[in-house]
């Protein structure tokens, strides 16, 4: 970054009033090619030297900085210099040798010994009221096109040492919090496929992690200063990511109805913007349009969500707003960079779990709306009128003919059993529903004296559905249809399944009684309707419609 977070750390410490600070007035750094030992001197001429300098991979060349300190720095307190360089240097300080990093003029590619951070400890005697020069022999194998003392600070040495280690203790917290929060909620997708905003409220929170943890890495591990770019593509990939994921998943949990042609767009820009800036190393800028594009999209979709009154845009669209404020309002990257981080986290958790209340809200009101469907069907098989027509039938079969009457008792003890056997069980073998069918169809063909005939193809007996899914709808055709001209009435089950779904087909071949006839949705629909939700949650299709033919049933129920 060309403003370091060092720079800002140091501007903290100065102004933090911890002891007697000292900072030289607008230093000017000035370089030459070329190496004389008399360059480090206090009194060297250096009003030739040039504020930039072409130089090659295998150049010696120095660099010079003047400071000036109005006051002694204290014999209570030990100066202290931070330097960011690219390059291998000795450091000079007021001609005197302070120490080295690295080897100038020997660097290979084998042996990167130097850090592009190091921390220097200037003498006491050093570090009086006065003039003072600051000087670098150096040399730049890698990207020589670039300046090379990047950043520069002078403070008490055990200040500017600790400040960062204490700065990174709360930074690796904060990872660890984003870290613990993506692993929680990926467990929970594990167990739960079909909730997708948790899986990127999980992802998100791991490149958060990953962010933070690359972006303030530099204040334990020292790296080599042709690593530098390394880790600033690293930065640069994961705002790409983050900057497309969370727009996405704002787009989702409050149903952004222009998603469909806004998301293409959007990835484009994203890419266009990494690209761009990419190819001119101008990795700062791509930082900035890539959140500025983020905050933007992130502040309309909620914002929509707003106008159209949906549960909670309200709170989240006003941490937007704080957030954007925290990121582009404060000079310090760190604070502003952990701040608001923390509140577009919670700004997303809040909202994921609004919406998990509501799906357990909806689930157990399914629970309820299927136990009480499930004993409204009950009564309907035992109330006065169905059981007066079916025993009244009982003594007409009994009186005409003993042995299809004992047939009709039979069958009615046979439903009423299976009935009793299914009624509490969640799911059963489809095997067990088509017996429940056909025993229903016997009872009906008495009462009725209509035939009905049932058909079943390619069912695999082994699967499971709910409990008189299938009955109802049979229930449903018996009710709404009439025979046809042949006499009968034809129910026929099907069954198909591929690696996304599972789909029962089921028609009634009849005469609908009132085909004209709004469609309205009754007791049966609704118990299929809640039968589906108590054990699929919204992976489920159910579609019930006319046909030539008489009425088609599609029920889809799709896989984790």
């Amino acid at each position: 970054m060309k403003i370091s977070t060092w720079v800002v750390v140091g501007i903290v410490l100065l102004t933090s009033g911890c002891g007697q600070m000292h900072y030289p007035d607008g230093p000017v750094i000035k370089y030459k090619v070329g190496d004389q030992p008399e360059w480090a001197g206090i009194d060297w001429d250096d009003s030739d030297w040039s504020t930039y300098v072409q130089k090659e991979a295998d150049d010696i060349f120095w660099a010079r900085i003047k400071l000036n300190f109005s006051e002694d720095w204290g014999s209570d307190q030990h100066l202290g210099l931070f330097l960011a360089v690219f390059g291998d240097y000795d450091l000079y300080w007021d001609s005197v040798w302070i120490g080295s990093n690295g080897q100038p003029g020997l660097e290979n590619e084998n042996d990167k010994s130097s850090e592009y951070h190091r921390f220097f400890l200037i003498p006491d005697s050093l570090s009086r009221k006065g003039p003072h020069v600051l000087a670098l022999r150096a040399s730049q194998k890698y990207y020589t096109a670039d300046g090379t003392i990047r950043d520069f600070m002078i403070n008490n040495y055990l200040e500017l040492v600790q400040k960062p280690i204490r700065f990174s203790m709360y930074i690796n917290l904060l990872a660890g919090a984003f870290l613990i929060t993506a692993i929680y909620f990926f467990i929970l997708y594990v167990n739960d496929r079909n909730s997708f905003p948790v899986l990127l409220f999980s992802i998100s929170s791991f490149l958060f992690f990953l962010l933070i943890s690359t972006e303030y890495i530099k204040f334990y591990v020292p790296f080599h200063y042709s690593k530098f770019y390394t880790r600033l593509e690293i930065i640069s990939l994961l705002t790409f990511l983050i900057s497309f994921l969370i727009p996405l998943y704002f787009s989702i949990q409050f149903a952004f109805l222009k998603r469909k042609w806004w998301l293409p767009i959007y990835s484009l820009l994203l890419l266009y913007i990494y690209i761009f800036y990419h190819n001119y190393g101008n990795y700062d800028e791509m930082t900035v349009y890539l959140t500025s594009s983020m905050w933007i999209s992130s502040v309309v979709i909620v914002g929509y969500g707003v106008v159209r009154q949906v549960k909670g845009a309200l709170l989240v669209f006003m941490g937007l707003l704080i957030n954007v404020f925290i990121h582009y309002g404060m000079r310090n990257y760190d604070y502003s960079l952990v701040l608001s981080f923390i509140i577009l986290l919670l700004c997303m958790f809040y909202i994921l779990a609004l919406r998990i209340r509501e799906q357990r809200e909806a689930y157990e009101f399914s629970l309820v709306q299927t136990t009480r469907l499930k004993h409204e069907l009950l009564k309907k098989k035992i109330q006065p009128h169905f059981l007066m027509n079916t025993l009244t039938s009982v003594i007409d079969w009994v009186e005409e003919s003993p042995q299809k009457g004992i047939q009709f008792i039979e069958a009615l003890a046979e439903e009423f059993d299976l009935l009793n056997q299914i009624e509490d069980k969640q799911l059963i073998p489809i095997s067990q529903e088509i017996q429940l069918c056909t025993s229903h169809l016997k009872i009906m063909e008495y009462r009725k004296e209509i035939e009905y005939i049932w058909e079943d193809e390619q069912i695999d007996p082994e699967e499971k559905i709910p409990p008189a899914l299938i009955h109802t709808l049979l229930e449903n055709g018996i009710t709404h249809c009439l025979p046809l001209p042949s006499g009968n009435i034809r129910f026929k089950l099907s069954y198909e399944a591929n690696a996304k779904a599972k789909t029962y087909y089921f028609f009634t071949y009849a005469t609908l009684r009132m085909p004209s006839q709004e469609i309205v949705e009754g007791t049966g629909t609704k118990y299929v309707k809640a039968r589906l939700t108590e054990s699929y949650g919204n992976r489920w299709d159910f579609q019930s419609e006319q046909t030539e033919e008489g009425w088609k049933n599609v029920i889809t129920i799709y896989k984790p």
